[in-house]
């Protein structure tokens, strides 16, 4: 049974010391119940709210005001999002960590910035799917929150190679970067990244315009990855290399295979 606001109301009135809050493809719950929430329990850590599409600024930015203790906030597909939920978020929850608005289609670099500037201990950022996001916001991004560990910024195709680049300076900590359908990405982007954040557990870079020359760089330096997906990347040289790889051995093996001395 779907959960309403009703039921979310009264576990708010009577949990008073919520700290984490997880409800996904709720289309029953409305702003009532996240307000309600928000003034109920302030000590609110974790707010994850995937899809909830009734959802509006309205509640994203009572919880911004009374839960200003908050360090992870999920709104992927909250389609009614806008900058204005997440510039009152940047300001008055600045020890924000986590923070995802993929499938957010309003969201632009004013709210991104505005969260890199404020929230410096920012360690996850998912984009995806936001497709007003450009070079700013990653700029801002590796300016002030260089202890970042995951970036996902799937389909947000102003992206160029400066943005990549940038950030395998500036956040060498980073364990996951998905970069899926960012056309503009291409080696001289992927070989930085492979040689200054070799920690990398997981890079997916589906349909990009890389060349086996990022698979070798990445198979030499980044010897901890766990997953790699190189789906749809059609300058690779053959078809097996459009496939996502498992291991980074796996991948070392089949490159040694077509390259036997560049692996040495």
């Amino acid at each position: 049974m779907e959960i309403t606001d009703n039921g979310l109301i009264r576990i708010s009135e009577h949990c008073s010391n919520l700290k984490s809050l997880k409800i996904s493809y709720c289309d029953q719950i409305t702003d009532a119940s996240i307000i309600s929430l928000s003034t109920n329990c302030t000590g609110l850590q974790s707010l994850h709210l995937l899809s909830c599409h009734q959802i509006t600024d309205a509640s994203i930015i009572s919880i911004s005001t009374h839960c200003t203790r908050l360090q992870s906030l999920n709104l992927k597909g909250c389609g009614q999002i806008t900058d204005a939920s997440i510039i009152s978020i940047s300001t008055h929850c600045t020890g924000l960590q986590l923070l995802n608005v993929g499938c957010c289609s309003h969201i632009t670099d004013t709210s991104i910035i505005s969260i890199c500037t404020n929230c410096s201990g920012l360690l996850s950022l998912d984009l995806d799917r936001c497709h007003q996001i450009t070079d700013a916001s990653i700029k801002s991004l590796y300016a002030h929150c260089t202890e970042l560990q995951l970036l996902h910024i799937d389909y947000c195709d102003q992206l160029s190679d400066a943005s990549i680049i940038s950030i395998s300076t500036h956040c060498t900590g980073l364990q996951s970067l998905s970069i899926w359908g960012c056309h503009q990405i291409t080696d001289a982007s992927i070989i930085p990244i492979s040689e200054n954040c070799t920690g990398l557990k997981r890079l997916i870079f589906s349909y990009t315009s890389i060349t086996d020359a990022s698979l070798i760089a990445i198979a030499k330096n980044c010897t901890g990855l766990q997953l790699l997906d190189t789906t749809g990347c059609h300058g690779l040289s053959t078809p097996e290399l459009r496939d996502e790889f498992n291991s980074i051995s796996e991948l070392r093996a089949f490159l040694l295979s077509i390259y036997p001395s560049l692996l040495i």
